[in-house]
């Protein structure tokens, strides 16, 4: 396989652009790519780099440094912080996914991620989870799984388009941290995963607002008291909330 040039990667940052908007296939994208001398399977890779970026999902592929550094650098000039917010939720599930299934750390990628990170970082919260989730489970596929979960509820980019959703109010019991302790309580909430994690794969993209809703550090734990996790519905059942 050629080598990747820094031109490549400009022009597919467009054409994966042109794609995700519906002005052209993946086959015509690819055609436009190869003729700058990009391998076919990695032209399709960047196509659909800007689409997983934009939207937040997860890439499974990789890509070069330059490459995530120059995506984002377009996506955040083209779209703002909403639009970077995405790319970084994109890009932490994308390092996640690729460390969890080869054991090898992306170091420049983590490197990528805090130096864009910076640019929003003022409105994320860095929340402390003791004992987020019952250590005497027996998780199907072992340790992985939960820390998937984990990874999943503690996203930062996941958890503020989770919050700027549903609010900070627990969604089982209605607490309100900051309504309870006053600025030390301020913007503090657990978020939880309501899809079953033994039923994912590490393919899996998190929807922040179909697949996470705020909760109290109580109810998070009696959430995950059973396998599968209580749903909320069954958990305001037990305590009598309507």
């Amino acid at each position: 396989m050629g080598t990747i040039t820094n031109e490549m990667i400009k022009k597919s940052f467009f054409v994966g652009k042109r794609f995700f908007q519906k002005e052209i296939s993946l086959q015509k994208g690819a055609e436009i790519l190869s003729k700058l001398g990009m391998n076919r399977n990695s032209a399709i890779d960047y196509i659909y780099l800007y689409s997983n970026l934009i939207q937040g999902k997860l890439y499974t592929r990789t890509s070069n440094a330059y490459g995530t550094k120059y995506y984002l650098t377009k996506i955040y000039e083209e779209n703002g912080a909403e639009g970077l917010e995405n790319g970084l939720l994109s890009l932490l599930q994308h390092i996640e996914y690729y460390e969890e299934k080869t054991g090898v750390k992306l170091n420049k990628q983590r490197s990528i991620h805090e130096s864009f990170l910076e640019i929003i970082d003022t409105d994320l919260e860095h929340t402390v989870y003791p004992d987020e989730i019952d250590d005497s489970i027996n998780y199907s596929e072992g340790k992985s799984k939960k820390i998937l979960v984990n990874s999943y509820e503690r996203n930062p980019h996941a958890r503020k388009k989770c919050i700027e959703n549903y609010g900070l109010n627990c969604q089982v019991c209605d607490f309100n941290f900051e309504e309870k302790y006053g600025q030390l309580g301020k913007n503090f909430i657990h978020v939880h995963h309501v899809v079953d994690i033994a039923s994912v794969g590490i393919e899996y993209s998190i929807d922040p607002i179909n697949d996470l809703i705020p909760v109290c550090p109580n109810c998070h734990s009696m959430l995950h008291k059973r396998k599968p996790a209580y749903t909320i519905k069954e958990l305001k059942k037990i305590m009598n909330i309507k």
